[in-house]
């Protein structure tokens, strides 16, 4: 897919007035210039010898580099005890109207050794919501029967789901549906034989190779909702692609499509598919986005990917894909970003989240939930789901917990200058008035900040030597020149940010 962004130039206009700076798109890169003595710009092309010359690049980037935080754990929030199940796994968490609300998955203690089912493959889903995050309410929904009783918080089980069953999904809200579809909900189901004839008559060309030879099929399937809680199933599968894993969908408005990330395989290594339809109906077979790199281990995998968005900052897409290791059964996480839905980088850094001690909570699997969310205290964090044992170690059950993986508000990546760093952002354009910077230096750390306008030169009063001391640890302070905030741009003109760094991270750049 040919990305909407490709090929825009500067100046730019900021989407969500914010630069994180997750990748290179809104940094410089610099120009060049050769220079005869006298300061003249020498030409490429000459007749004549070429005289001395100098080389003088113009707001070159030297001195910083991109690296991705590692998370902070909460405590365990939710844990299978809770649910009278047999194991929880997955989560989704929507901030919705000043409530958190989560769906987890639930597989159910009557299904292990069940010669009929195979676990995992007939999961349940149930609800809760909560006002801060960490205290959570289970409220009894009367919509599915379980175990006899309609007093749960079960939104989605049998026989909602058909004879397809449930595995691996999650829940969004779609601001392009009618109402009655509001919610959705993407998850690997199984092929009944009358399915798998019927797809194979009508698109026997969108099938994955994966299930060539295979008696029993598995796919995406989709359910909507109007309100998250009242489910309905499509019986229609959405593809014949197995993704065994936490599938993740959303609806786009720039891209207009419904964009899913899945597993899918490639020479026969796991990796990360993308897929994007038009409806919510046929979806087609997904294309490879995160494969082992060469820097990887020969026998890592990439695994689940946890995509999401920035909170408040939807232009901001992020990835937390979870690396499998084989010769020690571990799995931790890392980030991959992407400016449009379409591209997408792995950031440097290491993992944001390995496993702890062995024999606790978190020893064995951390996985990524989804749903990047802003958390009280100046926080934002996902649904961590963990277990005290390896991804195939055997397991005795009840097993599974969720907590939150968090940062400091919208602290994912920092561009740091470990020494001296200099760097100025692309020209933009903005009706702002005021600029904040989300930063962290020691006490000998600073940065400074000068303000160019269309035509490079410096706004009067608006230099690094004007600029006042920014050193510390803040979230969102405004940057000033000798006491005053205003950006002293004149109506309709570009501006450009230069910044220089000693010893500092830098989050984010914030126009208000």
């Amino acid at each position: 897919m040919i990305s909407p962004l490709r090929n825009q130039a500067p100046p730019y206009k900021l989407p969500s007035d914010i630069v994180y700076f997750h990748d290179w798109r809104y940094v410089q890169h610099g120009s060049v210039n050769w220079h005869t003595e006298d300061g003249t710009r020498a030409s490429m092309w000459t007749l004549d010898p070429v005289p001395p010359l100098r080389y003088e690049p113009r707001l070159l980037p030297v001195g910083i580099e991109l690296k991705a935080q590692r998370a902070r754990r909460t405590e365990p929030f939710l844990r299978p005890q809770m649910t009278d199940e047999l194991y929880l796994f997955g989560g989704t968490v929507i901030h919705d109207e000043g409530m958190y609300r989560l769906w987890f998955d639930c597989w159910p203690s009557e299904h292990l050794d069940h010669p009929q089912f195979q676990m995992g493959n007939f999961n349940h889903v149930r609800y809760a919501e909560s006002d801060d995050g960490e205290s959570w309410r289970f409220p009894e929904l009367g919509l599915v029967e379980r175990n006899g009783s309609k007093q749960n918080n079960v939104v989605y089980g049998p026989p909602l789901f058909g004879p397809s069953g449930y595995h691996g999904g999650c829940v969004f809200k779609d601001p392009s549906a009618p109402a009655a579809e509001r919610y959705k909900m993407l998850y690997q189901g199984r092929f009944t034989e009358e399915m798998k004839e019927q797809y194979l008559r009508e698109r026997s060309d969108e099938t994955d190779a994966y299930l060539s030879g295979r008696s029993e099929w598995a796919g995406l399937f989709g359910a909507v909702s109007p309100d998250g809680l009242e489910w309905t199933w499509q019986p229609e599968p959405l593809s014949a692609q197995v993704s065994d894993t936490h599938n993740v969908c959303e609806y786009d408005p720039l891209l207009e499509r419904y964009v899913a990330y899945c597993r899918n395989w490639f020479f026969h290594r796991r990796g990360i598919g993308r897929i994007a339809a038009k409806e919510f109906r046929r979806f087609p077979l997904s294309e490879e986005v995160l494969w082992p790199s060469p820097s990887m281990a020969p026998d890592e995998l990439w695994y689940v990917n946890g995509k999401t968005r920035m909170p408040g900052a939807p232009d901001y897409h992020v990835m937390f894909p979870m690396c499998w290791s084989i010769r020690s059964d571990k799995f931790d996480f890392h980030l991959a970003t992407s400016p449009d839905n379409v591209l997408w980088n792995t950031v440097p850094g290491g993992p944001l989240c390995e496993p702890g001690d062995p024999g606790a909570w978190d020893g064995g699997i951390v996985a990524p939930g989804l749903g990047l969310v802003e958390l009280p205290g100046g926080r934002m964090g996902i649904p961590l789901a963990a277990t005290p044992v390896p991804h195939k170690h055997p397991r005795l059950a009840p097993l599974g917990v969720l907590a939150w993986a968090w940062w400091p508000m919208g602290r994912l990546v920092a561009l740091e200058a470990e020494v001296e760093g200099a760097f100025a952002l692309q020209p933009i354009r903005t009706e702002k008035r005021r600029l904040h910077l989300n930063f962290r230096t020691p006490p000998a750390g600073s940065i400074r900040v000068q303000l160019l306008d269309g035509k490079g030169h410096e706004i009067a009063g608006r230099g690094f030597d004007d600029c006042d001391w920014l050193c510390g640890d803040e979230l969102d302070r405004e940057v000033t020149w000798k006491g005053e905030g205003d950006l002293a741009l004149p109506e309709n003109e570009v501006l450009t940010v230069c910044f220089r760094m000693r010893c500092a991270q830098l989050f984010s750049a914030r126009f208000a």
